[in-house]
């Protein structure tokens, strides 16, 4: 078992999480411009836990900075490979992030979490965290 930076040859491994994981079918082809790009930006952290050579889960975490907070690490993304749920690579994921976030001098980790994924709520409040609020999320896609 290993964590480690994610690479560009991920990108296969990452799409299937997301999809059987996550619900979230995006094309591969979009995934890997994405992950391209990503990988470049300073104030991105994208790992992968491998087990036994496979990518078994990722956290994507990333600064966020306010004028109304002091800056804090976003978690994007922290998906499991349904394989694995239980196994304790979520909670590891979940620490590096947060060694990282302390190495760039953020003051905490904040993240969202859909409503219906009261497993992953129960995960949160496990590892320490606290349920700030509700909101709606709302988006625009541009045509």
């Amino acid at each position: 078992m290993n964590i480690r930076k994610a690479q560009l040859s991920d990108a296969d491994s990452l799409n299937e999480i997301n999809e059987s994981s996550l619900g979230y079918g995006y094309p591969l082809e979009e995934t890997k411009k994405q992950l391209e790009e990503l990988l470049q930006l300073p104030d991105e952290q994208l790992l992968v836990f491998e087990t036994q050579g496979r990518v078994s889960a990722y956290i994507h975490a990333g600064a966020y900075r306010t004028i109304y907070a002091p800056k804090m690490i976003n978690i994007l993304a922290l998906a499991v490979h349904k394989d694995f749920h239980g196994s304790g690579q979520g909670r590891l994921l979940m620490n590096a992030a947060e060694e990282w976030a302390k190495t760039i001098g953020a003051a905490g980790i904040r993240l969202s979490s859909g409503e219906n994924r009261t497993e992953a709520h129960r995960f949160y409040e496990h590892i320490g965290f606290i349920k700030r609020k509700n909101q709606a999320n709302y988006y625009k896609i541009f045509s």
